[in-house]
């Protein structure tokens, strides 16, 4: 029998460098068996500026994983690592803009190009979309001849169900104000113009109707100090003007 000789063990320091330099090894002979793409790019708007937070999505039903997405930086760009070869469909998109989408073939012997999308913004969208524009003109034209007939209750009736039906056509809250102020019912008018500046805090001709509805309400100090608001936001305005000539009769 021939008896091989024994050697000794190694000492721990070299247990542990040859334990390392097996982890090294393995992902990278792991990334050999499985390798893997990575598209990037860019997602701007028609100007050139980045649309930062906007999501970038690639798909492939044929490829496992089959999806992955990422989010577009604060400099517009996006990348994403882990695409095996195949076509890719990858899409981008952003709240207030169309939505884009292109095929992108991932070949891990040709060398990635950036993907760079370029979306258009949406059009802003109409009070009137979807409405029956005959029907709501007619029921306008009622609200009016209730207001000229002075029947404030039914016409601020009819003003809020045209509201109801279309929220964005909020500019009929001058008419429903103007209705309850004629009844006096100065808080609910005061409330109908303030709708219109939740909306839009600089709306001069909302904020010049608060201070003539606080006047009316017998409120000088209140009503001073939402004109001298109004005039702070633009003082060459026509309802500027008219602010400062309520200022005066106030402060007499």
């Amino acid at each position: 029998m021939i008896r091989l000789p024994c050697l000794p063990p190694l000492p721990p320091a070299a247990r542990i460098a040859a334990c390392a330099a097996c982890l090294t090894i393995l992902p990278a002979a792991a990334s050999a068996q499985f390798p893997v793409g990575r598209l990037f790019g860019s997602v701007r708007d028609i100007a050139g500026r980045p649309i930062g937070g906007a999501s970038v999505h690639a798909v492939n039903p044929s490829a496992v994983p089959s999806a992955f997405s990422a989010t577009v930086n604060k400099k517009g760009e996006w990348s994403i690592l882990g695409p095996r070869s195949g076509v890719w469909k990858v899409s981008a998109e952003a709240p207030g803009f169309e939505p884009a989408t292109v095929s992108v073939p991932v070949s891990l012997a040709q060398r990635a190009e950036p993907i760079d999308f370029v979306l258009v913004a949406l059009p802003a969208r109409s009070p009137l979309d979807g409405v029956d524009t005959k029907r709501l003109q007619d029921d306008l034209s009622r609200a009016s001849a209730l207001m000229a007939g002075a029947r404030w209750d039914e016409a601020v009736a009819a003003y809020r169900a045209i509201l109801a039906r279309v929220p964005l056509l909020d500019s009929v809250n001058f008419a429903i104000g103007r209705a309850l102020r004629m009844k006096k019912d100065y808080a609910g008018a005061e409330a109908a113009y303030r709708a219109l500046l939740e909306r839009d805090a600089t709306n001069q001709q909302a904020l010049l109707e608060v201070g003539r509805t606080q006047i009316e309400a017998g409120n000088g100090a209140a009503a001073a100090a939402t004109l001298d608001g109004l005039l702070a936001i633009d003082a060459s305005t026509e309802e500027a003007a008219e602010a400062r000539e309520l200022l005066a009769r106030i402060r007499k």
